[in-house]
């Protein structure tokens, strides 16, 4: 939005290579810029909105965030999604993604792109050569407070990128040096989250608690944002440790006490126009997310929006399109949703929540911009993609909790969430808490992309009750629960430490 010519040099500056190196190794700014890049500020935030941007392109230009609460949950197609996306979509429900890998359909090829690692790792790339490039700008034009949250932000997304490289595909190849051209080898996902929580760690003071510029809220990271992936992070690596777990789980409370000391941010009520601004972004219960703001020209691709597949004008598409492609099933939103138990997340993102067919209607992303007019007016989205968000935070940190065995403070995280969405506090104890805690995070994050990530890391991937396309204990041990990881012969020839993930090969 802001220094439009400079993120403009800086997409071409973030230029990867080929072969294998084409994420291992980038072109030196020197020989594409010449000498006067790296000079001022203005510099440096331009090549910084470059690593936003293409962010944005990974999330927003693609079906990743649909796909991360389809894949394994209760859901169905009932009605025939365009460019043959009924077969693709009915796979991904079954878990079936080796079939994906050799398919040509346009849904195939789209979820083919989320088995490529290459985007995470262009955005790594430029956050290793922002860490190292921004103590090279001359000390009279970027102040020492400026450079050191700069680099915190290089630290920020490039441990985010491992982030979702680890949940998707499990061991990484792991490197912060810039301009890196070594064939490096994959990685233990949990050696990788150990030195990505040292890593945000160290830098996580350097960002700043708020922006003065409000147009950063919720859309460039802060201290809470950073509490959110040490989370996040530390989660992860508890769930595929083999050894104690706890050094993880009082690290995550002692995180949710730190971000209770931000004051700027609050659960939101749920009601309709809450819900509005809390998936804008900006509200107080915004810790990071990619922009879509039609007004700026930023907006995603249409398929990137959950309300795509769930739901119906006058949330999404023509004035003709009255019914929804894909619907939650009736049983599960009853397990949800239990009958006789208020809840404003139920009458407020839903309509026909139980009807199991094609007129459901999913209100939770219902931000829209029109294009056409009359009969040919068309409601499209313009929801942010929100990645972390507080109830996401505290819900995590009741798991930890519990985990913990200390119910009574699982409890009081969990009820906050709970309370914004007028529904009784939860009373349970033990195992019972735990499953109350899980459901909980189904019920607040629905649609956001955290249900398949949740289901592997609880390991309840493995019971009927939780997923629709259950991952038995040996294919999960196998990875199953994994992406397949499509690596071309030119990468394989070019690195020969780089394997792809055994189960789908």
């Amino acid at each position: 939005m802001k220094n439009i010519k400079y993120l403009l040099v800086a997409m071409g500056l973030l230029f990867i290579g080929t072969g294998c190196k084409k994420f291992l190794n980038v072109v030196p700014i020197d020989a594409l810029s010449g000498n006067n890049f790296w000079q001022t500020r203005n510099d440096v935030e331009g090549f910084t909105n470059g690593i936003y941007a293409r962010l944005r392109n990974k999330v927003g230009g693609g079906v990743l965030m649909p796909a991360l609460d389809v894949r394994g949950n209760f859901v169905k197609t009932v009605g025939t999604i365009d460019n043959s996306g009924n077969n693709v979509f009915n796979n991904l429900i079954a878990n079936n993604l080796k079939s994906v890998t050799t398919a040509t359909t346009t849904y195939d090829n789209r979820l083919k792109a989320i088995m490529d690692w290459k985007a995470w790792y262009d955005i790594i790339a430029a956050s290793n050569i922002l860490y190292y490039e921004v103590d090279n700008v001359p000390a009279g034009n970027l102040s020492d407070t400026e450079r050191r949250r700069y680099k915190a932000e290089a630290v920020f997304m490039r441990n985010l990128s491992y982030m979702f490289i680890c949940k998707l595909f499990g061991d990484a190849i792991y490197y912060t040096e810039a301009y890196n051209s070594k064939s490096l080898p994959r990685t233990p996902q949990v050696e990788v989250m150990k030195k990505c929580i040292a890593d945000m760690s160290a830098a996580k003071n350097d960002l700043p608690i708020a922006y003065t510029d409000v147009s950063y809220t919720g859309f460039r990271p802060t201290r809470a944002s950073a509490v959110a992936l040490l989370m996040h992070l530390n989660m992860w690596a508890a769930a595929w440790d083999n050894g104690d777990k706890t050094g993880y789980y009082k690290s995550v409370l002692t995180l949710a006490e730190e971000m209770a000391t931000y004051t700027n941010y609050a659960l939101l009520p749920i009601n309709e126009q809450n819900t509005r601004l809390i998936f804008k972004g900006r509200t107080s219960e915004n810790l990071f997310g990619v922009l879509q703001d039609y007004n700026y020209g930023e907006t995603f691709v249409n398929y990137s929006n959950y309300s795509y597949f769930f739901s119906h004008f006058p949330i999404q598409g023509a004035t003709t399109k009255t019914t929804s492609f894909m619907a939650y099933e009736k049983d599960y939103i009853g397990k949800l949703f239990p009958a006789g138990i208020p809840d404003a997340r139920l009458s407020t993102w839903f309509e026909n929540a139980t009807s199991d067919n094609n007129t459901f209607q999913f209100k939770k992303f219902t931000n829209t911009y029109p294009t056409g007019s009359g009969t040919s007016l068309t409601a499209n989205s313009d929801d942010s993609a929100i990645i972390f968000r507080l109830p996401d935070a505290l819900l995590l940190a009741a798991e930890a909790a519990a985990e913990l065995n200390d119910d009574a403070t699982a409890r009081s995280y969990v009820n906050q969430v709970r309370l914004a969405a007028t529904a009784p506090a939860l009373i349970s104890n033990g195992s019972e808490l735990k499953d109350d805690i899980y459901k909980e995070r189904c019920r607040e994050l629905i649609g956001e992309g955290q249900f398949f990530f949740d289901l592997v890391r609880t390991k309840r991937a493995i019971n009927t009750e939780y997923s629709k396309a259950v991952i038995s204990v040996g294919n999960f041990n196998a990875g199953a629960w994994t992406w397949p990881l499509i690596i071309s012969a030119t990468e394989r020839s070019a690195n020969p430490y780089l394997i792809g993930n055994n189960f789908w090969n």
